[in-house]
């Protein structure tokens, strides 16, 4: 009997530890996924959070974007005993509208954030707060946003970041967005036995590197007061001034219009770099390129002068005029002046797959891909005479203002086409390894003789020619103006009124520090009689700011004085 009872007793014993065991099994095995998202989901807090960016220099190590600390602020709602009071108390320091901070505290939600991205000098005065209101459920979380010291200055070119999740969303912030890191993190926090939020991981970006770009802020500064200047003056759409180094290709300075301030960016529509975004018809622009291509076909000679019309010539049953009733030119003078029939009549007697391919190797017709979003331009190689014409005179086809900056700069560099370039050099601040850019050479473009005929050409463009009014008494400047008939689909044909203008060149002459070009879209008249192309608009907007930058560089003057000499009227 005794026996039994033993045995029953075991029996039972065994029977409860095999019940805890199974019950321990179905906990932690079967159901452990569950109860764990449950215990984190009363003991636990996950938060995202902005991580800080690498650091965006110019070239002389002047901070052009950084991640600055912030922090933000939460609530456990249900665990706030006043939210009349810290309301109150918070609109003050925040200085955010009450009601809107009480509608947050008032959230059915339990977690809710009041504010981020808030100055971290308000942190002591919060951390007084919920001492003195006993509000331990009022949680600071450290936090960073991206902020830009110069505000608009070089805006388009350097875009922004979301402020919401942290990544770059336009310019170079989008272009090295995996270099500069930054993003999103996670906080977890876990509740103490009073509720207070505290934290024990976080996880952030170690792979953020800095940034050194080729951008000189002094000469983007004096760029950006140069097209304010002219945009007030002539009211354009758009408007451009670029300065790339021909030599290496490094872009100094992009000033366009219009423009943004990144610190604001949600205010405005449109987040556009026209430099590399948009492509417009280059118009006399092409001038000197037809005649590099003349040159290394042996098809021009510089003995003879060239009929040009008297202003007019046709192509195809078609009539193309000249802007000046120009007779007989020399090949140096039809640039000079910029004849349309002289440029026309120097194309059409090219080999026209020889002529579109040195437009091809010049870099027109493929985006450079050195900016999110850039425009390739449109260009088509055709035979026909009358197409033929109208690309030598730059209607009809389309290009960016980056192409058309690294085609002058081939002229001034010695005949290469670079890619261009806005980063000097990649930093890892963690280990301080540095990776420098070098400079890429694409090809040769231009033969030593044409380039020979082209240099002294495109300096007495600005000396005598058409670029006449944006002549510098101190420093040489090589170029062509352009100036492109814009299409008006209400009258089906080219407008009278609507033009783009250009100046694309490069200084000083003879040794070629900087290439720029000037452009604008529409441009408006200044007097009722003016006529409207690149050399009375954009030419003009050469002079005082080349000397600004030459003097600012430090560079000596390479002419003696001068006198702008008899008024020319060219609007070319």
């Amino acid at each position: 009997m005794v026996k039994k009872k033993v045995y029953f007793v075991s029996f039972i014993i065994a029977a409860g530890f095999l019940i805890v065991i199974l019950r321990l099994f179905y906990f932690q095995i079967l159901k452990r996924e569950e109860y764990t998202q449950y215990i984190k989901k009363q003991y636990y807090t996950e938060e995202k959070i902005i991580l800080p960016r690498g650091t965006i220099y110019d070239k002389n190590g002047k901070i052009l974007a950084i991640s600055v600390p912030t922090i933000d602020i939460f609530a456990l709602t249900k665990h706030i005993k006043n939210k009349e009071m810290l309301a109150k108390e918070l609109s003050v320091i925040l200085k955010k509208p009450y009601s809107h901070i009480l509608r947050k505290l008032n959230s059915k939600r339990n977690y809710v954030v009041i504010a981020r991205n808030v100055n971290k000098s308000l942190k002591e005065r919060l951390q007084k707060l919920r001492k003195d209101l006993k509000e331990w459920n009022l949680g600071l979380i450290d936090s960073s946003k991206r902020y830009y010291p110069l505000g608009s200055t070089g805006g388009s070119n350097i875009g922004f970041v979301s402020k919401t999740s942290g990544k770059g969303m336009e310019g170079l912030e989008l272009k090295y967005d995996n270099k500069l890191g930054g993003g999103t993190g996670n906080i977890l926090m876990m509740k103490d036995a009073l509720g207070n939020p505290f934290t024990i991981e976080k996880k952030e970006d170690k792979n953020r590197h800095d940034i050194t770009l080729t951008i000189d802020s002094n000469i983007q500064y004096m760029a950006e007061e140069a097209l304010k200047n002219f945009v007030k003056q002539r009211k354009p759409k758009e408007a451009l001034i670029l300065i790339v180094n021909p030599n290496t290709g490094d872009i100094v300075a992009n000033a366009t219009y219009p423009n943004y301030n990144p610190n604001i960016y949600w205010k405005y529509k449109n987040h556009k770099n026209i430099s590399f975004h948009n492509a417009y018809e280059p118009g006399s622009l092409v001038k000197p390129f037809v005649l590099a291509e003349a040159i290394e076909e042996k098809k021009v000679s510089f003995n003879k002068k060239y009929y040009c019309g008297d202003g007019k010539i046709t192509v195809d049953g078609i009539k193309i005029r000249d802007h000046k009733k120009f007779k007989y030119l020399t090949a140096e003078e039809i640039i000079i002046y910029s004849s349309n029939v002289g440029a026309i009549t120097l194309a059409l007697n090219l080999d026209y797959e020889k002529f579109y391919n040195k437009l091809f190797k010049l870099g027109f017709g493929k985006s450079t891909g050195t900016f999110p979003g850039e425009a390739k331009g449109l260009i088509k190689k055709s035979k026909r005479p009358i197409d033929i014409a109208y690309a030598s005179i730059g209607q009809n086809w389309t290009a960016t203002p980056i192409q058309i900056a690294m085609a002058y700069s081939a002229i001034a560099n010695g005949g290469y086409l670079l890619k261009p370039n806005f980063v000097k050099e990649i930093i890892n601040p963690y280990t301080g390894e540095k990776e420098k850019i070098e400079k890429k050479i694409i090809r040769k473009v231009f033969s030593e003789k044409s380039l020979k005929k082209l240099k002294s050409t495109l300096q007495l463009v600005v000396e005598k020619g058409t670029a006449r009014k944006g002549k510098s008494e101190y420093f040489t400047i090589a170029g062509k103006t352009g100036t492109a008939q814009k299409y008006d689909p209400k009258i089906k044909a080219l407008s009278k009124e609507k033009f783009y203008t250009w100046f694309a060149g490069y200084f000083p002459a003879e040794n070629p520090k900087f290439t720029i070009v000037i452009f604008a879209n529409e441009p408006k008249k200044i007097k009722k009689w003016e006529a409207i192309g690149g050399g009375t608009v954009s030419a003009p907007v050469l002079k005082n700011l080349v000397d600004r930058i030459m003097f600012y560089v430090k560079e000596k003057p390479d002419k003696v004085g001068g006198k702008n000499g008899n008024k020319n009227t060219s609007a070319d």
